[in-house]
């Protein structure tokens, strides 16, 4: 509205009344300390982006989510696969918490697989994972213990989780590597507080999301046809638990799901 308003006269002009955002270059962000503009965390590109000799890490197109070492282990042999997330919701003992997320990293460090730590940051940055992902209470809760400096101290990448317009303001202040969104189908993989979001929140999502940050969608895209369906609305990433979990073949699952995301 400012940026069309028309001056009058001397003094300020009037700001014209326009519609909602539908770029990114007009939608706003909720700034974390407005007296300083943030550092961006590990900066990445997505898969499909055109290779401009910029030597950022590149996402996958897929990003499996699990909550054991087996799984992770187990994926570890699987071609295509390039990041795990390990999602922790058993253990709440900061040691033995420490100690998985240590077994899982080396297995995946060997291999030269990406590991995604869920919510627990502390364990990720003694580790030295490749990166961490929050939803909204806990980017709040790693805030104010300081994480997400002692995260970008160890050039440690984020992503962060959205499921509303708010949410994905607040998530753009932090300069994420990655911004996902969700669920975009129903899904009993996980409870959450949010309706299925559809097609075009994926497309919304991309318009509003800068395009030198990736766009991961997760929540019911259980199959390499629905996979396709978000890629074509605008996801560069999807992020799968069922889909590759309870497949007959994990190997093929993540094959189809790969070509899928094309």
């Amino acid at each position: 509205g400012i940026g069309r308003g028309v001056g009058l006269g001397k003094g300020p002009g009037p700001v014209v009344h326009t519609e909602f955002p539908s770029t990114s270059q007009h939608y706003p962000s909720v700034a974390v300390d407005p007296t300083s503009e943030p550092t961006a965390f590990l900066r990445m590109k997505a898969y499909s982006t055109k290779d401009n000799g910029d030597e950022c890490p590149t996402t996958g197109r897929i990003l499996p989510i699990v909550d054991t070492a087996e799984w992770v282990e187990r994926l570890c042999s699987v071609p295509g696969v390039t990041d795990i997330q390990l999602r922790i919701k058993d253990e709440t003992d900061p040691q033995k918490i420490l100690e998985r997320v240590q077994n899982c990293q080396d297995m995946c460090k060997n291999v030269g697989i990406r590991l995604w730590i869920n919510d627990h940051w502390e364990a990720a940055v003694k580790t030295r994972c490749f990166g961490v992902h929050v939803g909204q209470e806990d980017l709040v809760k790693c805030m104010k213990a300081g994480g997400l400096e002692e995260m970008k101290k160890h050039d440690i990448a984020l992503g962060i989780s959205t499921h509303s317009y708010g949410e994905l303001s607040a998530a753009l202040a932090v300069k994420p590597s990655y911004i996902s969104m969700g669920p975009v189908f129903g899904t009993s993989s996980k409870k959450v507080a949010f309706d299925p979001q559809g097609l075009a929140i994926v497309s919304k999502w991309r318009q509003l999301i800068p395009p030198d940050i990736p766009f991961v969608a997760i929540g019911g895209i259980g199959d390499p046809e629905t996979a396709k369906l978000v890629k074509e609305a605008g996801a560069d990433n999807v992020a799968v638990i069922g889909a590759v979990t309870q497949a007959d073949d994990t190997a093929e699952a993540v094959r189809k799901l790969n070509e899928a995301m094309v």
